[in-house]
């Protein structure tokens, strides 16, 4: 049995059943934290993108999940959760750890302070680089960043950025390099496993060129960019397929299918529900030619991981960390943002040479043993015993 170390507050703001990259891996590392001896408590809202979530209290993976109502939602990060201060002010975790540095880390940090614990912020970086907000949007998170992040951060035992080139902005708010430090995602080692591509090909029902996305069905992600594409693609490989997999929570997949007719090239598009399970997951991932990831943001893609850990070569945006991700151009080809025909560029070269795509895929693959929960939750381990000790000494 693994010996007990002390108990940990994650505030997440969405958690498991909800598909998505924050839910993967603060389940991922939340279950191999506990795996390690730590008491694990995830506090997050009982409502995401308008989808409610009926328990309260339960347990998964060994993670202890308290479900706090949601009173007043606008989007996926604009929406007020009642009790999150008193919750972990109640739990007493020895650590509080945060999850982006929204305005539910207030709280969260008025709780760290009243009990006396240390508290970690991971961020993605500034928030008007997270998307296109819209003018208001963009002017009310600039403002946040200006004026509340600032104390936030210097509240932190340590704060954690998401890929390197964000440390420098991390950094700019005073906060000393011992307490700047990386956190990359990861994935689970089980996906490094190579699966069987052939049952992923019958899955989609396709012999032909086959390129795979997997994620949330969402304009932020950048889909219609990649339906866009495949116009381009279409010319060079007639009978290549774009297999769209994932969450719908807005119903964004009939705008999808009524671009690809206007388009031409609907019979080029196949749009699939999430997959939940690893098995099926993995096949499909092992079955794709390439892998696109044509998002307007991305901290760390989980999805980008998981295909380069089954030796998939990919296609990104410029963005976030995406490039940090594929090492700089060695895993995969990265293009800019809301181009279709740059993110077709990048497809056809890869399909086109199948020497390119072999060396990716055999980079990709190697990178991704550097980002498994495992590795990950054991460099977080040495990070909250250094933060935790101070603590312990004093008393």
């Amino acid at each position: 049995m693994a010996r007990s170390l002390g108990s940990i507050g994650i505030v997440s703001p969405s958690f498991y059943p909800m598909i998505g990259g924050v839910e993967f891996y603060v389940r991922g590392i939340g279950t191999e934290l506990a795996r390690l001896g730590y008491d694990v408590h995830v506090y997050t809202p009982n409502k995401v993108m308008g989808k409610k979530i009926d328990a309260e209290e339960e347990v998964v993976d060994g993670v202890h999940v308290h479900r706090l109502d949601v009173w007043f939602e606008v989007s996926y990060r604009v929406k007020l959760w009642r009790g999150l201060r008193e919750a972990l002010q109640r739990n007493t975790p020895d650590l509080i750890h945060v999850y982006s540095h929204d305005s539910y880390a207030r709280p969260a940090a008025k709780a760290a302070g009243n009990l006396g614990r240390p508290l970690v912020i991971t961020t993605y970086g500034p928030f008007e680089t997270h998307s296109d907000y819209g003018a208001v949007q963009s002017l009310l998170f600039k403002l946040y960043d200006s004026y509340v992040t600032p104390s936030l951060f210097r509240d932190c035992a340590v704060v954690f950025a998401r890929y390197p080139e964000i440390l420098e902005w991390v950094r700019s708010f005073g906060v000393a390099d011992s307490r700047a430090r990386l956190e990359p995602s990861g994935i689970p080692r089980s996906y490094l496993t190579p699966a069987d591509g052939k049952k992923g090909r019958e899955r989609i029902g396709h012999d032909g060129e086959l390129i795979l996305y997997l994620g949330r069905i969402s304009p932020q992600k950048g889909v219609q960019y990649a339906v866009e594409a495949m116009q381009h693609v279409k010319r060079r490989f007639p009978s290549a397929k774009l297999a769209i997999v994932g969450p719908d929570y807005i119903g964004y997949s009939s705008h999808l299918r009524e671009l690809a007719a206007k388009l031409g090239v609907a019979d080029n598009i196949m749009i699939m529900e999430a997959v939940t399970n690893e098995e099926e997951e993995t096949e499909l991932l092992s079955a794709c030619d390439a892998f696109v990831m044509p998002s307007s943001f991305e901290g760390f893609s989980q999805s980008v991981m998981k295909a380069m850990a089954q030796s998939r070569p990919v296609v990104v945006t410029n963005v976030g960390g995406l490039p940090y991700e594929i090492d700089y151009g060695k895993c995969g080809l990265a293009c800019d943002f809301g181009s279709a025909t740059k993110l077709a560029d990048g497809l056809i070269s890869i399909l086109e040479s199948p020497g390119l795509s072999s060396t990716m895929g055999a980079n990709g693959r190697t990178r991704a043993e550097e980002f498994t929960f495992e590795r990950l939750a054991s460099r977080l381990s040495s990070t909250y015993e250094s933060a935790i000790s101070p603590r312990e000494g004093a008393t």
